[in-house]
């Protein structure tokens, strides 16, 4: 029945040409992480006993346009991409890289249209008499079924770059509240599935009536910085944002094609917030803001925070953790944590099976982890992750009671190379550093090494891993060992990229135990 009714709900999008805007689809962070998967898949392509020679002049090729012309660098290294993955490169695989797929927001509240639409990206000859089309389902989170279309996206028949069609429906009519995943299934004129597209929303009810009660109740704050009072204006924020545009989370505004190739390897799966939750919770900190009764040295456990930056005004989200037998009259140590490309300050609390947090609580540490300013700033002073690093350590020692001697700093990936950047140019600050897959030997490494105090080190590599090779996490391991710093080097065999955070954690935090800042 709900189907039946879905249906008559759909609106059919005319087609429009445009050609320039379907290049610009293609983004500097889809640019990067083609880059990265690329690499990722090269190391297990050969490991299957593919040829690298072929895959390797392709990506060359690719690379020498990357430059002038976005859309040759993109169709060189999906078509890699599918070759090192064992696909027949064809005109159906050639099809499923050439199509967009995109919806128009992240949160939905009453009255509100979705409007999914498949653009093309690129001239294409699809061969069939036929015009191939994009059936739509909607999912549970579990990608279990809930609901389908018998309306479809009709896609032209020999489509040019910029052409694009779709539907829309009122999705709060139909749908209950949460989160949805709309799929959108690429199909030639048998029906024959070739590809899958995935994108993910949120049914908030009373969405405007809910948002309109926090903001006024926000506006009349007498102490507009007080922490919780910036933590309810960023989430105001962020809800007004995600209601306009497809605000996604870590992977998920990557182009189509990438995004389905992320996201079947378990990325992409984490959201911005939970909105219609937090949007309560916003209402509810505010409310205790405005009564006196809310402060930020009264949390425990794990919280969604944010702040205001003193390197620019931004409002800028955080994620600390706070042992539930946190007492005032104790010192405490605290970790500071930077995620890698692609992440946010949520991943080291959501992602590494909870591990952070969970030792944390069982060792008595504080955990902050930055937001980096985006999924690819790499800790720069210029994107103003370097300072907002500092801001996390001040608010931190304005607020509980921690410990100057055992402060540490540890990064994964990008969040290692900015932990090695930030960490040795402010070691005064730190009783340790632990970088986690993401060392290489470099002339800034070099440099920073060969000056100033010996700060304890345990430097983290997998095995296994094909982003940031084992030999550079051993070179520096060695370098730092002969100038003098205590040094723990651990490598994990069996473990990859990603993997080598979880396996790493006990370890990591026993060398933070072990390890003590001297007196200046």
């Amino acid at each position: 029945m709900r189907d039946a009714r879905l249906t008559k709900a759909i609106l059919v999008l005319a087609l429009a040409a445009a050609a320039a805007p379907a290049a610009a689809q293609i983004t500097t962070a889809d640019m990067t992480f083609l880059r990265l998967s690329a690499r990722t898949n090269l190391q297990a392509f050969q490991e299957r006993g593919g040829d690298p020679k072929q895959i390797a002049s392709i990506l060359e090729a690719a690379d020498k346009t990357a430059l002038s012309d976005k859309l040759a660098f993109y169709r060189g290294y999906t078509k890699a991409l599918a070759l090192m993955r064992g696909a027949e490169w064809n005109r159906d695989a050639e099809l499923a890289t050439a199509l967009d797929f995109t919806i128009n927001a992240k949160v939905l509240g009453p009255g509100d249209m979705l409007r999914a639409s498949a653009t093309w990206l690129f001239d294409a000859s699809t061969g069939e008499a036929t015009p191939y089309r994009v059936d739509l389902d909607i999912l549970k989170p579990d990608e279990s079924k809930e609901a389908s279309f018998l309306e479809t996206i009709q896609l032209t028949e020999g489509p040019h770059a910029g052409e694009f069609s779709g539907v829309a429906f009122e999705a709060a009519k139909f749908l209950p509240p949460g989160l949805h995943l709309i799929r959108g299934t690429l199909k030639d004129g048998r029906g024959t599935s070739i590809y899958e597209f995935y994108r993910s929303f949120f049914i908030v009810p009373e969405f405007d009536k809910r948002l309109a009660a926090l903001e006024k109740t926000v506006e009349l704050l007498p102490d507009q910085q007080n922490a919780g009072a910036l933590t309810a204006r960023y989430v105001l924020d962020i809800e007004r944002q995600a209601h306009q545009t497809y605000l996604g989370g870590a992977y998920q505004n990557l182009i189509g094609y990438l995004h389905t190739g992320y996201r079947a390897r378990g990325f992409a799966r984490s959201e911005v917030m939970d909105f219609g939750a937090e949007l309560d919770r916003a209402t509810k900190m505010a409310a205790a803001v405005q009564d006196g009764s809310w402060t930020l040295g009264g949390l425990r456990g794990d919280q969604k925070l944010a702040y205001r930056s003193t390197f620019d005004g931004r409002l800028v989200p955080y994620r600390i953790y706070v042992p539930l037998s946190y007492d005032g009259a104790k010192k405490y140590p605290l970790a500071v944590l930077l995620h890698g490309a692609g992440g946010d300050e949520n991943s080291f609390f959501d992602g590494y099976q909870h591990l952070w947090p969970k030792l944390a609580e069982e060792r008595g540490y504080i955990l902050v982890a930055a937001n980096g300013r985006g999924p690819l700033s790499g800790y720069t002073k210029e994107s103003g992750a370097e300072q907002d690093m500092l801001d996390l350590l001040a608010i931190a020692a304005k607020n509980f009671s921690i410990d100057p001697a055992r402060t540490y700093l540890a990064g994964h990936s990008m969040g290692a190379a900015g932990t090695w950047r930030l960490g040795l140019l402010y070691r005064d600050r730190f009783a340790a550093l632990a970088p986690l897959a993401g060392t290489r030997m470099t002339p800034l490494l070099e440099a920073g090494l060969s000056s100033g105090n010996k700060i304890p080190l345990v430097i983290v590599a997998g095995g296994k891993d094909a982003l940031v090779p084992v030999q550079g996490c051993r070179d520096a391991s060695e370098k730092a060992t002969s100038l003098g710093f205590d040094v723990k080097y651990r490598e994990y065999p069996e473990e990859d990229h990603i993997s080598v955070v979880p396996a790493s954690v006990t370890d990591v935090f026993d060398f933070f135990d072990a390890h003590r800042k001297d007196a200046p």
